[in-house]
C-alpha cells in the first residue's frame, strides 16, 4: 500500500488523533479515587546494566534504552526480536540468537547476555521472553564491566525472580497469517505458558518461581514450522534482610525446520523468489537444546558495601542437517546448495564476585565498584559436507536424498579461559557535577585443536581499557552528560600474520554526548544523545600481498532520540529516532571502503502508543494499541559487487484488549496493511523476508 505523505509522518497523525480522548474519569467513593483505565508504565525509574548496580539514569553518563515486562505484554514479544523494532539503532541483520547490529556495529554471542553473564541457552532463534523481567540495552562500548564485547553494545535479559507474594499466571495464544501466500486459519500456531511464583515456608525465606513454556509455530514459508518447549525453576533463600542467594535452572529444546530465506538474481531485489519460496528440504532439521545452571549471592558486609557474586554454566548442543543456500548463478538461474551436518557443543562457565558502596573523601561521595571474574569455554565444532548442488532458481523442488556419507570432516576445537579485574568510581563532587572514571585489565588464553589433521596451536591476548564520563545537573529533573568509553575483542586464533603470528585484539572507542530529562512529575522521559563509535584492528587481507593484516576499520556516527510519556494514567506514548551513519572507514578494497556496513539502517524511527478508555464496558477496561516501525534501506554486504539494497520500510500495529480483574483478552494484529519487507539478509542468496498480516489473540489471567 502506497501513502501519499511519509509513513512516518502518517503514524504520528494517527496517535496524535486520539489526544481528543486524553482525559481520565475519576469516581469518588467513600473517599477513594478510582482512575478508570489506570495502566502500567513503560517508564523506567532504575537501571542496572550500566554500573552493576541500580542507579537513576539521569545519573549515568552513558545510554540505556529499556523494554519492560509492561511493554513486552503490550506487544505480545513471543521472542526478544518482536521489540526490537521499538528500540533506537538496532536493527536485525538475520534469524539467530546474535543476528542484530547496534549502532552500526554487527554484534556476536557476547553481545546478548542473561543477567550481565554470558552463554545463552539456544542459538538458532531468538531468545523466548517467557522469562523475561525486563531487558535493557546498553549503547557503546561495555568492555570495562563485560570484557570482549563489540563496540556498539550490549543486550542484557533480566530474569524473572521468585516473589514472596504467591501468584500462578497463565498466558495463552494462537496466531494466524492473513495474506495472499497463507490464508487466514491456513498456517496458524499456539503458545502456553504458566508462570508459578510464592513462598514455601511461614517465614518467608524460601522463595521459588516456577515457569513452563511451549511453543508450536506455523510459518508462512512453505514447510517451515517449530516446537519450542521451556522450563525456568527458580529458588531463593532469604536467611535475613541483608542476604540473599538464589538458584536456577534453564531447559530448552527448539526443534526447527531450517530456512536460509530467498534469492534474489543479479544482486536486484525486485528479481526475488516468490515470499513463499523454500530452498532447504522439508526433511531438513535443526535441533537447539541447551541446560543452564546459574547462582547469585549477594549480602551486606558493612553498613556500607555489599557483595555480590554471579556464576553461570552453560551446556549446549545444536545440530543442523540442511541443504543450505550457498549462491545464485544468473546465468543459469539456479540456486546452489550444499548438502552439510553440523554439530556444534559449547559449554559456558562464568563467575562474576564484586563488591559496591560508598566512602566519603574530604567531604566528597565516591561510590565504588570493584569486581574480579573469570570464565571457561569450549567450543567443539564438527561439519561434514558433501559436493554441492543446484536447484531452479523459481522451482527448487527437485532435492536430491541424503546418503550420510559426507565426504568432507572439518572438526574444531577450542577452548578460551578469560580473567578479569575492573574498578570504577563515582564521584559525586556536589549536587550537580558527578564524575565516572573505570579501568579493566582482561587477559585471554586460547587452546586450539583441529581434530580432523591434527593440527594444534595457542595463543594469549591482553588489554587495558578505561572509561570516563561527566554529569551535569541543570536541574533536579535535567541533566547533560559526555563519556568515553573503550572496549577490545580478540581476533580468531586462526588468523595469523605473514609471520605466522596472532594478531592483536580489536578495539574500540565511543565518545558520547547527550541530554536527559524528567517532566510533569516524572511522567515524561526524553533522552538525546549523540555519538562517535571508531573501530580498528579488523583483519583483512592485504590485495597486494594476499596475506591477512590489521587493515580494516569501521566509523560509526549518529544521533538518537527517545521519548516516553504518560500525559495521564490511561495513555502513554513511546517513541524514537535514530540516525546511524556507519560506514568502512579502513579496507583494501576499493569494493568496500567507505561503504555502509551490512544491515545497519540510516533513519529508524518507531512510535507506540496506549490507551485505556475511562469508563467500563460490561464492569472492564477497554483499551487499544498502535504503533508504526520505519526503518531506512539497507545492505546485506559490504562489497558492492556483491551486496543486495534492502528497499525502507513502514509497517504498523493495531491492538485491542479487554480487562477485568486478573484477566485479559487481547486481538493484536500486526503489519495490518500486509506490508512486503525485507529485515535482513546475507549477500544475494539468504534475504529475510518481514513477517505479513498475523493475527494473534491471546488470553491471561492470574490468581
Amino acid at each position: 500500500m502506497k501513502f501519499a505523505i511519509n509513513p512516518v509522518t502518517q503514524s504520528l497523525v494517527l496517535i496524535l488523533g486520539l489526544s481528543s480522548y486524553s482525559y481520565a474519569e475519576e469516581v469518588t467513593e467513600l473517599d477513594t479515587m478510582i482512575v478508570v483505565g489506570q495502566q502500567n508504565s513503560y517508564l523506567n525509574p532504575e537501571v542496572s546494566t550500566a554500573t552493576k548496580s541500580n542507579v537513576d539514569p539521569l545519573d549515568t553518563p552513558l545510554t540505556v534504552n529499556v523494554i519492560n515486562q509492561q511493554f513486552l505484554e503490550d506487544i505480545r514479544a513471543e521472542s526478544l526480536e518482536d521489540a526490537y523494532g521499538y528500540t533506537t539503532g538496532l536493527s536485525r541483520s538475520g534469524t539467530n540468537a546474535n543476528s542484530f547490529t547496534l549502532r552500526g556495529i554487527a554484534s556476536d554471542l557476547n553481545s546478548i547476555q542473561v543477567n550481565g553473564l554470558p552463554g545463552l541457552a539456544s542459538r538458532f532463534g531468538s531468545p523466548t521472553t517467557a522469562n523475561v523481567e525486563q531487558v535493557e540495552i546498553l549503547k557503546g562500548p561495555a568492555s570495562i564491566l563485560y570484557g570482549q564485547i563489540q563496540p556498539g553494545g550490549l543486550v542484557n535479559i533480566i530474569t524473572k525472580k521468585p516473589q514472596d507474594v504467591a501468584s500462578l499466571r497463565f498466558d495463552v495464544s494462537s496466531n494466524s497469517y492473513s495474506t495472499g501466500v497463507s490464508e487466514f486459519g491456513e498456517d496458524n500456531s499456539f503458545t502456553g505458558t504458566v508462570d508459578a511464583t510464592g513462598p514455601l515456608n511461614d517465614q518467608k525465606t524460601w522463595l521459588y518461581r516456577f515457569i513452563v513454556s511451549a511453543e508450536d509455530t506455523n510459518s508462512y514459508r512453505q514447510d517451515v514450522d517449530t516446537q519450542n518447549y521451556y522450563l525456568f525453576p527458580t529458588l531463593t533463600y532469604r536467611p535475613n534482610t541483608e542476604t540473599e542467594v538464589t538458584f536456577g535452572l534453564e531447559l530448552q529444546s527448539e526443534t526447527r525446520v531450517p530456512d536460509d530465506g530467498l534469492a534474489v538474481l543479479n544482486h536486484d531485489i525486485n528479481q526475488i523468489s516468490s515470499f513463499d519460496t523454500h530452498y532447504q528440504s522439508a526433511d531438513d532439521t535443526a535441533e537447539d537444546k541447551g541446560l543452564v545452571a546459574f547462582a547469585t549471592f549477594n549480602t551486606m558486609v558493612t553498613d556500607n558495601f555489599d557483595v555480590t557474586v554471579d556464576w553461570r554454566s552453560v551446556w549446549h548442543e545444536d545440530t543442523r542437517s540442511v541443504y543450505e543456500t550457498r549462491s545464485v548463478d544468473n546465468d543459469t538461474n539456479t540456486v546452489t546448495l550444499r548438502d552439510r551436518d553440523n554439530e556444534n557443543e559449547r559449554q559456558y562457565h562464568f563467575v562474576d564476585a564484586r563488591t559496591t558502596g560508598s566512602l566519603w573523601w574530604g567531604g566528597v561521595e565516591h561510590q565504588l565498584l570493584a569486581g574480579v571474574n573469570v570464565g571457561y569455554e569450549e567450543r567443539d565444532f564438527k561439519r561434514q559436507t558433501n559436493p554441492t548442488s543446484d536447484v531452479d532458481f523459481y522451482d527448487p523442488d527437485d532435492l536430491t536424498s541424503r546418503t550420510g556419507n559426507y565426504t568432507t570432516l572439518n572438526h574444531r576445537v577450542t577452548e578460551f579461559v578469560n580473567y578479569g579485574a575492573y574498578l570504577q568510581d563515582t564521584i559525586y563532587l556536589n549536587e550537580s557535577w558527578t564524575l565516572m572514571a573505570g579501568l579493566r585489565y582482561s587477559r585471554q588464553d586460547v587452546d586450539f585443536e583441529r581434530v580432523d589433521t591434527g593440527f594444534t596451536d595457542s595463543s594469549s591476548s591482553d588489554a587495558f581499557v578505561s572509561q570516563g564520563g561527566i554529569v551535569y545537573h541543570l536541574t533536579e529533573a535535567t541533566s547533560l552528560y559526555a563519556s568515553y568509553g573503550e572496549s577490545f575483542n580478540p581476533n580468531s586464533i586462526e588468523d595469523k600474520d605473514v609471520n605466522g603470528d596472532n594478531f592483536d585484539p580489536e578495539e574500540g572507542r565511543q565518545y558520547e554526548v547527550g541530554a536527559k530529562t524528567n517532566l510533569f512529575n516524572d511522567k515524561t522521559n526524553l533522552t538525546i544523545a549523540y555519538f562517535d563509535i571508531k573501530k580498528t584492528n579488523v583483519v583483512e587481507e592485504n590485495l597486494v600481498t594476499g596475506e591477512d593484516e590489521l587493515l580494516g576499520g569501521i566509523k560509526s556516527t549518529g544521533v538518537e532520540v527517545e521519548l516516553l510519556m504518560m500525559p495521564v494514567e490511561n495513555w502513554q506514548i513511546k517513541l524514537g529516532y535514530a540516525y546511524v551513519d556507519a560506514r568502512i572507514s579502513d579496507n583494501p578494497d576499493d569494493n568496500i571502503e567507505g561503504n555502509r556496513t551490512p544491515a545497519s539502517a540510516l533513519h529508524d524511527a518507531y512510535v507506540w502508543t496506549k490507551y485505556n478508555f475511562p469508563y467500563q464496558i460490561a464492569n472492564g477496561t477497554v483499551g487499544t494499541t498502535l504503533g508504526a516501525n520505519y526503518e531506512s534501506s539497507r545492505y546485506t554486504d559490504e562489497d558492492s559487487t556483491d551486496r543486495v539494497k534492502l528497499p525502507g520500510y513502514t509497517t504498523f500495529d493495531l491492538g485491542l484488549h479487554y480487562e477485568i480483574k486478573q484477566y485479559r483478552a487481547s486481538l493484536n494484529v500486526e503489519n495490518i496493511f500486509d506490508e512486503t519487507y525485507y529485515i535482513a539478509g546475507s549477500s544475494d542468496s539468504s534475504i529475510y523476508g518481514g513477517d505479513p498480516r498475523n493475527i494473534t489473540f491471546s488470553l491471561s489471567g492470574k490468581f
